[in-house]
Formats: C-alpha cells, structure tokens, sequence
C-alpha cells in the first residue's frame, strides 16, 4: 500500500479500506473532469489484502452504480532472485 497518501493512512491505515477510498476519491477527480475511460487497479503483495479490497471496491462501486473494469493483481518486490 506504498501509494497512499500519509491522509489516507492516518485515517484508514494500512488497510484494504484505505485502500479503497484512494481509489474512489481518484475516481471521483476523473469523473468530475468528465473522463471515463479508467480502471481499477489496486495492488498489495498479501492475496489476502487485495481480495478485501476488491471486494470492498466491488460493493461501493455497486452501491454508486458504477461499472468500472477491475484489474486484479498481486505484486511482490525483492531482491535477487525472489525479487
């Protein structure tokens, strides 16, 4: 969750809920700007985070009739051969 804002952090922590909400309040700078043409894509290196994640994202977006593509990915960083 290296990308969220220290705003975010402090009031969500480093949770699949802040996650979230950096991804809803992007989307909102876009669709205010009227663009459209954007996907999801929130990455953790724990599966576990991404999928409640996504799950969250799948719910609000349904909650705000939203239909947005979802781009699902685990992501690891290492060095050497694990990296």
């Amino acid at each position: 969750h290296g990308s969220l804002a220290a705003r975010i952090l402090s009031f969500y922590g480093d949770s699949p809920r802040g996650m979230v909400e950096s991804a809803l309040e992007f989307a909102d700078v876009c669709r205010a700007l009227d663009y459209h043409n954007f996907v999801f894509s929130m990455k953790a290196s724990n599966p576990v985070v991404m999928i409640q994640g996504y799950r969250l994202l799948a719910a609000e977006m349904y909650r705000l009739g939203w239909d947005y593509p979802l781009h699902l990915g685990v992501t690891e960083a290492g060095e050497g051969e694990d990296g």
